[in-house]
Parts: structure tokens; C-alpha cells; sequence
């Protein structure tokens, strides 16, 4: 399914990305997104969970609402 939608930039930069998009992608309130540019395209995509210190994507936890995998808390752990 193909969805097209032409949205004018207000004057702080944003844009609206409708529900109807939103709803198929599975983008909620609060979700980060991932904005890159190649060549002349903009793409917005949802981005993925990696953790803050390692950028791994297994084994990721939950610790104070920030991401990390199991092996940088272990590591974490060792320092206090």
C-alpha cells in the first residue's frame, strides 16, 4: 500500500505525518524518529532500539527510560 500526502513546513520547521501513516507504520506518541537525506530525499523512519554506550541491538534493557544492553549493565553494575 502506497500512501502520498503533501504537507506544507509551518514556520518552525515542522511538518504533520498523518494517521493514517502513522497507524501503519505503528508510530505512537513519544516514538523516535530517524531522519536522513539522500541526495535530494528526505527519509523518516522509525527509529531502531540500540543501546546508549554500545549501540547493540540484543539484550536490551530498560535502566531510568534510556536503552542498554545487558552486557554494558553487567559493566555498570561492576563499577559500584
Amino acid at each position: 500500500m502506497i500512501f502520498t500526502n503533501f504537507r506544507e513546513i509551518d514556520k518552525l520547521g515542522r511538518i504533520v505525518i498523518s494517521k493514517d501513516i502513522r497507524k501503519h507504520l505503528g508510530i505512537e506518541p513519544g516514538d523516535v524518529l530517524q531522519i536522513n537525506t539522500e541526495g535530494e530525499s528526505i527519509i523518516i523512519k522509525k527509529a531502531e532500539k540500540k543501546c546508549i554506550f554500545c549501540n547493540g541491538e540484543d539484550d536490551l534493557r530498560e535502566f531510568e527510560g534510556k536503552t542498554v544492553c545487558a552486557g554494558c549493565l553487567e559493566r555498570l553494575r561492576a563499577l559500584s
